[in-house]
């Protein structure tokens, strides 16, 4: 059990060091999604939630970055599973990212060839888009891309 809550102390530590950085995403007047760590001035921002990732070089101690020399085996053995199961979620949740990256920049595609689109109802019926619709479907697309795709490119 003391095994356990040492881990998990361990674990903690590891998460909060890698979660403190603030995000911000605006758009500038030409329509440009851009992504700073610092508030823009005189612009509207919104926070982005950020999930892990690796924090700053200057904060990186020697204790995060090198196996704990207090550890059991056994702990050793947790904590690289666990270090070997998070590296499998996040090539998971790149690959999904890679995925709507893609369909976003397909229907981003579709969208911006013609100004006359036609969808198909749920009952088989087809109609043509309404052009505020369509607009805000290619600002969805635009969105996904920004979500999706900056990182990815980068």
């Amino acid at each position: 059990m003391r095994q356990i809550r040492f881990l998990q102390c361990i674990l903690f530590a590891f998460v909060c060091v890698s979660a403190h950085a603030e995000i911000y995403r605006w758009v500038d007047e030409n329509g440009v999604v851009n992504y700073t760590q610092h508030k823009p001035e005189g612009r509207t921002s919104q926070t982005v939630s950020t999930r892990g990732g690796r924090p700053p070089a200057e904060e990186t101690t020697e204790a995060v970055a090198t196996p704990d020399s207090n550890l059991t085996e056994a702990q050793q053995r947790m904590l690289d599973e666990l270090k070997a199961r998070e590296a499998e979620r996040a090539e998971q949740v790149a690959e999904i990212r890679r995925d709507n990256c893609e369909k976003s920049r397909s229907v981003l595609t579709r969208l911006t060839q013609s100004n006359r689109i036609r969808v198909r109802e749920s009952g088989g019926t087809e109609r043509v888009l309404p052009e505020e619709e369509r607009q805000r479907r290619i600002n969805e697309a635009q969105e996904g891309i920004a979500t999706n795709c900056d990182s990815l490119d980068s």
